[in-house]
């Protein structure tokens, strides 16, 4: 099998899902890999027509996994991944202009400036980097960084071993998605809470705090190509809270207007 696309295997098997470029017909985008976590089975293929990369693949956690962390370490990621979360080897966004641009870019500046997210930069691997609290309280568990650089694996990194679920925003009405720009998208509506699953799996943390909480609604909205995953995570919740229910988005969280958004959510 492709070395590329064995890396790309491992890395759904930990973030639930993968999305990029076909490794071996160089297609942009059109390679996919889900992680099944009841077979322990992550599916891939590229839909591009031409090309005939299709499978499964078992996968579990061996020990050198279990060792390192779970998610894995690629060359472009110096610094082991830790127990805990330390904040020293991050810096200041300050006059950092490609962190800022990209921050511009996701509709989070705004969030950055007002001190509603805490965000640094990494700067030996080139990351913007989202500091995460714990989800209901205030310390620091975990940091998640979103590569700059144009082939920078894997776009999303974990830092440390916790929980890596993100919470912003307060209101009767939990929204969860993919990434954490995304709940800072929705976060800014009026009555929403974005929540970010960083991935497509829901952990137990998160289930057990959306349970506590009794939002009056959650909506599962997870990228188009994951509809599947919101469907189950659907599935998984819908005896234990008030009231679920899944929103199919053809545009991404991060590139939609208040408008868009307004007209999604409020539609249901």
């Amino acid at each position: 099998m492709n070395q590329d696309i064995e890396y790309l295997l491992e890395e759904a098997s930990e973030m639930g899902r993968v999305r990029a470029d076909c490794p071996d017909c160089g297609s942009s985008n059109t390679f996919s890999a889900t992680y099944i976590p009841n077979s322990l089975v992550v599916r891939y293929n590229c839909f591009d027509a031409n090309c005939e990369v299709k499978g499964s693949k078992k996968v579990g956690l061996q020990k050198s996994t279990l060792k390192n962390g779970l998610f894995t370490k690629p060359q472009d990621c110096p610094m082991a991944i830790q127990d805990e979360i330390s904040l020293s080897n991050f810096s200041s966004l300050q006059n950092n202009s490609k962190a800022i641009e990209y921050l511009q870019k996701v509709q989070c500046y705004d969030l950055y400036e007002q001190k509603h997210i805490d965000v640094r930069y990494d700067i030996k691997q080139e990351r913007v980097v989202f500091v995460v609290k714990e989800l209901d309280g205030n310390r620091n568990v975990n940091a998640v960084g979103r590569t700059l650089r144009s082939n920078g694996k894997p776009k999303w990194f974990k830092y440390a071993k916790t929980s890596a679920d993100y919470k912003i925003g307060s209101g009767s009405i939990a929204v969860l998605v993919e990434d954490i720009p995304s709940a800072c998208v929705v976060s800014k509506l009026h009555d929403v809470v974005g929540i970010a699953l960083c991935g497509t799996i829901l952990s137990q943390l998160l289930l057990n705090h959306l349970v506590k909480t009794n939002y009056s609604k959650i909506f599962v909205c997870l990228d188009k190509d994951a509809a599947l995953k919101s469907i189950e995570i659907c599935d998984t919740v819908k005896d234990k809270v008030n009231n679920i229910g899944v929103l199919f988005s053809e545009l991404d969280l991060k590139n939609m207007n208040e408008e868009e958004l307004e007209e999604l959510i409020w539609k249901k």
